[in-house]
C-alpha cells in the first residue's frame, strides 16, 4: 500500500495546486456525471473535522457504493469534498481508460 500512499499524495498536491491556480472545474459535479456514466451509485461523502473553532480543518472522503478513497482537505466542508471528489474523479477516470 506503500506506492498506493504516494500516489494518492501527489494527485492530492496536484489538485491542491490547480485549485489554488484558479481552476474552474467543479469536482462534485464532475465526480457525479463521471459515476453515472459508470453505472455507479451516487457519491457521499463523509465529513470529519478538526481544530479550535476560530482554525476549524475539515476532511471528506468520497464513498461510492463499496468503495472509499483517498480523503481531501481544506479549511471548510466545501473545499474539503471539492478536493476528496476531485481526487476520486482522478482515480476513476485512469482507472477506466480504454
Amino acid at each position: 500500500m506503500k506506492s498506493a500512499e504516494v500516489i494518492s499524495k501527489l494527485i492530492k498536491q496536484a489538485i491542491v495546486d490547480a485549485t489554488s491556480q484558479g481552476s474552474t472545474l467543479d469536482g462534485k459535479t464532475a465526480l457525479q456525471e463521471l459515476a453515472a456514466s459508470l453505472n455507479l451509485s451516487s457519491p457521499e461523502y463523509e465529513i470529519s473535522e478538526s481544530g479550535p473553532d476560530h482554525d476549524k480543518s475539515f476532511t471528506a472522503c468520497v464513498v461510492l457504493g463499496s468503495e472509499r478513497f483517498p480523503i481531501g482537505s481544506g479549511k471548510s466542508k466545501r473545499e474539503a469534498e471539492q478536493v476528496a471528489a476531485k481526487i476520486a474523479y482522478e482515480l476513476l477516470t485512469e482507472r477506466n481508460k480504454k
